[in-house]
């Protein structure tokens, strides 16, 4: 009877340790996720009242840099904040709601991929012909690319969840696409294979390209060995390798965001069921996250970003002339 009682109460003292760690955890995912919310809204809204307001920093590369702000603020905005919710609770919803989340995650997802295409390109163009650069890359074309890129994501996945949408929805955990084999393909081409090809091809000629000019110099060094040949050579160049480490770290984190939610996709039929949804969940979720790692990239390489930031802190865009305020020096 002792013993019994012994091990009843030893019973219940592991279920009631299980309650509590249980409970520890999913008070630690909700703490997580919302300190990923705040900070993938309040970063990237740093980097867009920044290259909005502060005139000197309206370059084209800055509005592709912007538009990939906007793209990953309002993942979010809409699409985290969804998901907060569905990781304790069952939200009832209908088709129309289910459709507006699925649009907005694919949409966003889609314009942050090309978002970064677009600015290696960018990037490796004006390497490549630095010369011609700012007469070909004008202010008009770049708003012409970023419009169509952004209306093309739209139209692209408006068709791509009405052929795939879901059927009758109750709750926000069976608002999911069931995606036919030729859909499957067509959006692991065009969302995953296609832009990171783009984009890891540019970085590689960028690197190529960045070592030719570490050569040229080292050689140009060599041989003049004058102030001028220094101070006129190596400053650009300088700049040139720490443009191309920034871009490279961005690419890797990127990438390394985005391959394991595709790789969850590509080998889904080898995956049981429940194993599936739950990895495609935590898969997400780390796509998602390149969106609040963006803005921490920019603070840690950019020192425009940092003190325009400390700017808009202190609300010092307030001021008067404050838009020609000089953000590129280091100094002040």
């Amino acid at each position: 009877m002792n013993v019994s009682t012994v091990d009843e109460l030893a019973f219940c003292s592991n279920d009631t340790c299980q309650d509590v760690q249980l409970m520890s955890f999913a008070v630690f995912l909700y703490v997580f996720r919302t300190a990923v919310i705040i900070l993938t809204v309040c970063g990237n809204l740093l980097v867009i009242i920044s290259i909005s307001h502060f005139k000197q920093l309206h370059t084209p590369t800055n509005f592709l840099i912007l538009s990939l702000a906007t793209a990953d603020m309002m993942v979010g905005v809409t699409v985290l904040p969804i998901q907060l919710i569905h990781s304790g609770l069952c939200m009832q919803m209908n088709r129309v709601f289910c459709y507006f989340y699925q649009l907005c995650s694919f949409h966003f997802t889609f314009l942050s991929i090309y978002n970064v295409s677009l600015i290696s390109l960018d990037r490796l163009y004006a390497l490549s012909y630095p010369f011609q650069y700012s007469n070909n890359v004008t202010f008009k074309l770049v708003s012409t690319i970023i419009c169509l890129n952004w209306s093309t994501s739209f139209c692209y996945n408006l068709a791509f969840i009405y052929f795939n949408g879901p059927g009758t929805v109750l709750c926000l955990g069976e608002c999911n696409l069931v995606v036919s084999g030729l859909w499957a393909s067509i959006d692991l081409f065009f969302v995953f294979i296609l832009p990171c090809s783009v984009i890891l091809l540019s970085y590689m000629k960028i690197f190529v390209m960045v070592r030719k000019h570490a050569k040229s110099i080292n050689l140009a060094r060599g041989k003049h060995t004058s102030g001028n040949a220094k101070n006129g050579e190596c400053a650009p160049k300088a700049s040139e390798r720490k443009a191309a480490t920034t871009l490279g770290i961005l690419v890797i984190v990127f990438v390394a965001c985005l391959l394991p939610y595709f790789l969850s996709v590509v080998f889904s039929d080898s995956i049981p069921g429940t194993l599936l949804m739950q990895l495609l969940e935590g898969t997400v979720l780390v796509l998602y996250l390149n969106s609040a790692i963006n803005p921490i990239i920019y603070a840690l390489f950019y020192p425009w970003f940092r003190k325009c930031s400390k700017l808009i802190l202190m609300l010092k865009i307030f001021n008067p002339d404050s838009s020609l305020v000089d953000v590129l020096t280091r100094s002040g």
